[in-house]
């Protein structure tokens, strides 16, 4: 079943399925999926087929622009991908707000974890978020709107965005894994310089997180945005990245 309000669906489907993984996307106007490149390419270092990459090309861009064509507004895509000897997509686009999308910016709760999260081989984010989810649901008992998960006193990951501490001009974000390699990381890794910042990949204590002179989160729906009251101008910048992106004027 579809999420609520879900607009528009392509799916393929080939054959049984061993492994799972899911991709969130931002369609923007004209149904462009900006950050889909970036999608794919963590996709590939999932072990995915060339074949299975371009039926998903096919599908995204189809879903996207039927959204577009009666919708004009921002929406949110997901593309789950399961992979067997011959593999199945299902697309789905819907309007929907940004787990990030919080008035006066989400609340970041730190939750402790007893594990690691059960990440497999390769860069790709699975399907199942049952791990995430259940450290969100922490958060939010806990009157948070973002889980910052913490294991023996290093800052492994975000329930739903990847954190980062600014340092200076240097942006700083956990390994992964154990983190989950997102997409708006990886843009923000690589588009950083662009806005005059130093992107780097550190371990991260809790100690860091509280002496940060900003904190922020990413994902690939939302872009950036800064936890609440520990924004400022650098964590500007980074959103004026997506914004470019996104073509937002």
């Amino acid at each position: 079943m579809g999420d609520p309000g879900e607009e528009s669906a392509a799916a393929g489907t080939r054959a049984a399925v061993t492994v799972a993984l899911k991709e969130t996307c931002r369609v923007v106007g004209g149904g462009r999926v900006p950050l889909w490149p970036l999608h794919r390419e963590r996709l590939a270092e999932g072990c995915v087929s060339e074949t299975l990459l371009a039926e998903a090309d096919d599908l995204v861009a189809l879903a996207a622009a039927e959204h577009s064509r009666s919708h004009p507004a921002n929406a949110r895509l997901r593309l789950t991908l399961t992979i067997s000897p011959r593999g199945e997509i299902a697309v789905h686009v819907a309007r929907r707000l940004s787990s990030l999308d919080v008035p006066g910016g989400p609340v970041g709760v730190v939750v402790e974890s007893e594990d690691l999260p059960p990440l497999g081989h390769g860069a790709a984010k699975p399907a199942d978020r049952g791990w995430w989810d259940e450290r969100q649901r922490e958060a939010r008992a806990l009157g948070g709107h973002q889980a910052l998960i913490a294991h023996d006193d290093a800052l492994v990951d975000g329930g739903s965005a990847s954190i980062w501490l600014v340092d200076g001009v240097r942006l700083l974000t956990p390994p992964a894994p154990p983190a989950i390699a997102g997409v708006a990381r990886r843009f923000v890794l690589r588009e950083a310089l662009g806005a005059g910042l130093h992107a780097e990949v550190a371990p991260l204590t809790l100690a860091d997180l509280e002496s940060a002179d900003e904190v922020f989160v990413t994902n690939a729906f939302g872009g950036a945005v800064a936890l609440r009251g520990r924004g400022g101008p650098v964590t500007a910048r980074v959103s004026g990245l997506f914004a470019v992106v996104w073509d937002v004027s």
